[in-house]
């Protein structure tokens, strides 16, 4: 199992572009070690001859209203405003790694 140490919280912190200091990183750690531990605790589950559920549910889901297409934008609308298009979508920059 991966370690959760200063060095994987300060690599994630960066990847998505936030700052840390010690402090949150010891509490992300305790945190952590609280989560794994309760992670562990499904190991102690006896799963023996239940099938796996595909669906959270047993029954259909009835209650859904049908989707009717009403106004429909063509492609060449829907990019007309959009900065920069490439390859028939809207371009961004990159923000996170």
């Amino acid at each position: 199992m991966e370690t959760f140490d200063k060095e994987y919280f300060q690599k994630l912190a960066n990847g998505i572009m936030l700052d840390v200091n010690d402090e949150e990183i010891a509490d992300l750690q305790k945190e952590f070690e609280v989560l794994t531990k309760q992670i562990h605790l499904f190991d102690k589950v006896d799963t023996e001859g239940v099938e796996p559920m595909v669906y959270p549910f047993e029954e259909p889901t009835t209650f859904l209203r049908e989707d009717v297409v009403e106004h429909v934008l063509s492609q060449e609308d829907a990019l007309k405003n959009a900065k920069s298009v490439k390859a028939g979508h809207v371009h961004v920059p990159k923000v996170v790694k």
